[in-house]
């Protein structure tokens, strides 16, 4: 059973990520069309890139460390809301990292419940507005729901990936509240959210990459 996510198997999902988000460009910019600017997989996919080249040489001494340089090269390569929502995310779930080359489920779980507060607190969004938010909190919430005594590290964060998929398809039904999408009010009913589907895949990476290591 693997107990912990290692800096290589972070380094994996990351890389994973990047991959996922660039071949998935197009789509992403075809959903945020829908209630957007239409600039939500262009924007990411420079953050991947910049991502992807920060990883190419890189070393760092702890987890921390790592996932803190992904969150600035996101934050300073990616335009719109976007860079900053993600910055957040990677910054807030370093903190658990100091002094640390792995993260066990505990530390990995409360790092990302801190990830969400970040975020939450950075966009102002809850649970129903049609953001990202509506990814990271059921997977957030999976998370936290589980007896971590006999849940292992894959199974809990296949548990989460599915609750975040879950999560983006029930943007579909719901009106945007938040950004751009709030402006055109119930025309945004119907299309999934952009942001969610990128969160959703950032988890689905997660697990798929901590399921390859323990392989």
């Amino acid at each position: 059973m693997t107990a912990e996510l290692s800096q290589d198997t972070a380094k994996a999902w990351l890389e994973r990520f990047c991959a996922e988000v660039i071949a998935a460009e197009s789509h992403l910019n075809d959903l945020d069309s829908a209630t957007g600017d239409g600039e939500h997989g262009s924007n990411l996919g420079q953050g991947a890139a910049a991502v992807q080249a920060l990883l190419r040489n890189a070393t760092f001494t702890d987890v921390q460390e790592q996932l803190s340089a992904v969150a600035m090269a996101l934050v300073n390569s990616v335009g719109g809301a976007s860079g900053a929502l993600y910055g957040t995310f990677f910054l807030r779930l370093s903190d658990v990292g100091e002094g640390r080359t792995a993260l066990d489920l505990e530390r990995l779980r409360a790092g990302l419940g801190s990830a969400l507060d970040g975020i939450r607190e950075l966009g102002g969004s809850a649970p129903g507005d049609k953001t990202l938010v509506d990814a990271i909190h059921p997977a957030v919430t999976a998370l936290q729901s589980l007896d971590t005594r006999s849940c292992g590290l894959v199974e809990a964060l296949g548990r989460a990936a599915a609750a975040a998929e879950e999560g983006r398809d029930a943007t579909a039904d719901m009106v945007a509240r938040m950004g751009r999408g709030s402006y055109v009010g119930d025309r945004s009913r119907g299309h999934v959210d952009a942001g969610a589907t990128s969160m959703a895949l950032l988890f689905r990476c997660l697990h798929a990459s901590a399921e390859a290591a323990a392989a």
